[in-house]
């Protein structure tokens, strides 16, 4: 068991698998294997939760029990969805490992055929897995409030070994290594062969 347990394990084999196994990512660090630029991403879990969007966002606040929440995450601020339903779907936590922009987080997503989770999913996730998030800052781009100096902020959860944090950030920002970025699969289209 590596020092930082199993889920970092699980994600570095993730990654020298993604990057061609064992030896391309020994080639690599000895520097006999150039790197070509591109994007590595990976799925590092998916699971499948209700998801709520006919409760409001002040109720599932409660509902998560945070030590700490910002003052901007309200319904007022986050209102519900006008076709808000209650349903089970698969969401994926996505990492990159590096330094990206919410546009390239969206784009990688896209790819791999989800798109961005919402403030609800990003709850329900809070609630099934309170722990990850004292483990690295997860994100949900989806649903984006406007605070009075014009800046684009959206929902992340984060935490230390004793807290768990609700909290907004800058959309318009790039985002470190270390974050996770939650993401809801997209509806199958159905073949309809007549």
């Amino acid at each position: 068991m590596s020092k930082y347990g199993d889920w970092t394990r699980g994600e570095d084999e993730a990654l020298i698998n993604k990057l061609g196994g064992l030896e391309v990512a020994r080639g690599i660090l000895r520097g006999t294997i150039e790197v070509v630029t591109k994007v590595i991403c990976f799925i590092v879990r998916t699971l499948t939760l209700l998801v709520d969007e006919t409760k409001s966002v002040d109720e599932l606040v409660k509902v998560g029990e945070f030590d700490w929440v910002s003052d901007n995450i309200t319904s007022a601020n986050f209102p519900n969805p006008a076709n808000g339903t209650a349903g089970n779907h698969e969401l994926a936590l996505f990492h990159f490992g590096k330094t990206m922009s919410s546009d390239a987080v969206k784009a990688e997503m896209d790819k791999e055929g989800y798109k961005l989770a919402t403030i609800w999913d990003l709850l329900a996730f809070a609630k099934k897995e309170p722990n990850l998030q004292r483990q690295f800052p997860t994100v949900a781009l989806k649903n984006v409030w406007q605070d009075p100096d014009r800046y684009r902020r959206v929902p992340y959860l984060y935490g230390s070994a004793g807290d768990r944090h609700l909290d907004l950030d800058c959309l318009d920002v790039d985002w470190g290594g270390r974050c996770r970025f939650l993401a809801r699969r997209k509806c199958k289209k159905q073949n309809l062969d007549f």
